[in-house]
């Protein structure tokens, strides 16, 4: 059994709370810096997108919720990665699945290098990001988790 959908919503709503606050204290990237302190390294095989980043140390990382599982790896460094399931030490090597419509915020103890395997046939990574993920929970590939309809009535 997953995830209530009301933690869920609780989690994303707290998220996008902290993602703002950042922002309004100018702790947020752009993305100009966030490209030069957080490079990615693209890489494709046959049907296959693996995205390689590095995080450096005392980095507070918000992800997108995702539409579909992946595998994901920790090849170097540790890191607590928290989720509405609660928070997880995690040291490298460490590999896991993602489930679809999972966000995660990571805080990196040291510098990391943290990477995601896809599948998808494109090869141009802003389309590959608009297939695979969303910054809500919006996406049809996530409505049958109800998180959607529940953020609606949660806002009003």
């Amino acid at each position: 059994m997953g995830t209530p959908a009301v933690a869920k919503a609780n989690f994303h709503l707290a998220t996008n709370r902290l993602m703002e606050g950042l922002r309004e204290r100018g702790l947020a990237m752009d993305a100009c810096e966030q490209e030069k302190t957080n490079p990615i390294r693209h890489s494709f095989g046959d049907g296959i997108y693996m995205r390689s980043v590095f995080y450096p140390a005392d980095e507070i990382i918000i992800g997108k919720i995702h539409k579909f599982a992946h595998p994901f790896f920790l090849l170097r460094g540790s890191m607590v990665i928290i989720t509405e399931d609660g928070s997880e030490l995690v040291e490298a090597p460490h590999s896991g699945i993602t489930p679809a419509g999972l966000q995660r915020i990571g805080v990196t103890l040291t510098d990391c290098e943290f990477t995601t395997c896809h599948v998808t046939d494109k090869t141009d990574p802003d389309e590959i990001e608009e297939e695979l993920v969303t910054m809500d929970f919006d996406a049809p590939e996530l409505a049958d988790l109800g998180v959607d309809k529940l953020l609606k009535e949660m806002r009003g």
